[in-house]
């Protein structure tokens, strides 16, 4: 059987435990008072057979003893008949005569048995100064119908006992679930059945008019009800504060994590490029042209390196202001990084001096056209305010590894090679200097 089988049936666990406890607590004190009411009743009944033993010691042994001094064999047989007519003798034995050879007995006895009570009958008395031993008379008392009447005594008396214990415990049982397991069963409901944000439907117990103890608990529990509910409101409305605190602090963090990546590109843009063509300085020029002398000597290729430096820019800049020349740099700039590849690096050393990284070209690879596509877009005509201004640039070029290993020896063969065009230039010779 479940255990909530159980708990519908005897009334919970709780009953269960007071049911044990009354029942014990009934059956000692039964047991007690039972206990005591068989001892009395064993007692009246030990004393009703001494009475009977005195009363034949003082009453029926004289008359015997008469009778057996006249040998009156008819008045012995009448008067232990009478002894053994009472119910705690079951049996009477009487010698007489010389040396005790005649006896009378009725009933069961053994004139041999350690229970059995022996009187001796003696025949004269203070008439005749002296008394004669005439017999003896044996009673046998019948302890067993003692025994009888004390055991059916107790059979009857814990019967009824346990059956008034029973009853007593039932009803007992009857009132503890309905004035307080059922109370506390549905209290115990009524606090399983909380849940926050559920709507709140006191707890009301059928307690009557008058309060006690549990109506009290009843209150309390309502009590408790409403301060869990207000309590659970002001939780969330806490969360609802908090979330919108950390919603805002987040998109502060969003905002600021935006802002500082910014700031980072705009640094790094800074640390590696040109803030004015937007071509990467000096420190890109040389890592890139690191990484690509690394790759050439890895896989057996060539890297190109073009100085480039336009020629009568200091004359632009008088002429027309330095805002012109800003302009002039920043077309020139976006013309020669249209005519390189994308895996190019072009850079802008300083003033009007800029460096082309060709990057894994082919050993037998001719690069003249690369630099004659830089020069005519150099010499393409420039508009500023309405005048035309027809730039000119000296490109010179090193080879790796045909002149030098290092980014410092292939920049200082092309600062030679760029010179070198300069005054072919001067001298009326080619624009671009020689292809090593």
């Amino acid at each position: 059987m479940a255990q909530t089988e159980l708990d519908q049936r005897f009334g919970g666990a709780l009953a269960r435990r007071l049911l044990f406890w009354v029942l014990l607590i009934s059956g000692v004190n039964a047991l007690a008072g039972a206990s005591v009411q068989i001892y009395l009743d064993y007692r009246r009944d030990a004393e009703d057979l001494f009475d009977n033993l005195s009363f034949i010691s003082n009453g029926a042994v004289p008359a015997i003893a008469q009778a057996a001094w006249n040998f009156d064999r008819n008045q012995i047989e009448a008067q232990i008949a009478g002894i053994v007519n009472s119910h705690w003798v079951s049996g009477a034995l009487v010698r007489y005569g010389p040396s005790e050879n005649a006896s009378v007995s009725i009933g069961k006895i053994d004139a041999a048995a350690p229970d059995v009570e022996i009187y001796p009958l003696r025949h004269g008395g203070p008439e005749t100064g002296s008394a004669v031993v005439v017999g003896r008379l044996f009673v046998q008392p019948n302890w067993r119908e003692l025994y009888r009447r004390t055991g059916d005594r107790v059979l009857v008396i814990l019967s009824t006992q346990a059956v008034k214990v029973s009853i007593f415990t039932i009803c007992l049982l009857w009132l503890m679930s309905g004035l307080i397991i059922r109370p506390l069963r549905q209290m115990a409901a009524f606090a399983r059945s909380f849940a926050p944000g559920r709507p709140f439907e006191p707890l009301a117990l059928q307690r009557g008019r008058r309060p006690d103890e549990l109506s009290d608990l009843q209150q309390s529990l309502n009590e408790a009800y409403l301060r869990l509910h207000a309590a659970h409101a002001a939780e969330l409305r806490q969360i609802e504060e908090l979330e919108e605190r950390v919603a805002e602090r987040t998109e502060e963090l969003r905002a600021a994590n935006a802002a500082l990546a910014a700031r980072e590109l705009a640094m790094r843009e800074l640390a590696y490029h040109d803030p004015l063509t937007g071509l990467a300085n000096r420190k890109l020029l040389d890592e890139r042209l690191a990484h690509a002398l690394a790759r050439a000597h890895r896989n057996g290729r060539h890297v190109v390196v073009l100085l480039i430096d336009l020629d009568d820019f200091k004359e632009v800049n008088d002429r027309f202001g330095h805002a012109a020349g800003d302009a002039l740099l920043q077309a020139v700039a976006c013309r020669m990084r249209a005519r390189l590849r994308e895996t190019d690096t072009l850079a802008r050393m300083g003033g009007d001096e800029f460096v082309a990284v060709l990057d894994d070209v082919d050993p037998a690879a001719d690069v003249r056209r690369v630099e004659h596509d830089l020069a005519a877009a150099i010499a393409a005509p420039w508009e500023w305010e309405g005048s035309t201004v027809h730039p000119s640039g000296s490109i010179g070029s090193a080879r790796y590894p045909i002149d030098g290993y290092a980014a410092f020896d292939l920049l200082r063969a092309a600062d030679r090679q760029m010179y070198a065009a300069k005054r072919r230039c001067g001298e009326g010779g080619e624009l671009v200097g020689r292809v090593g």
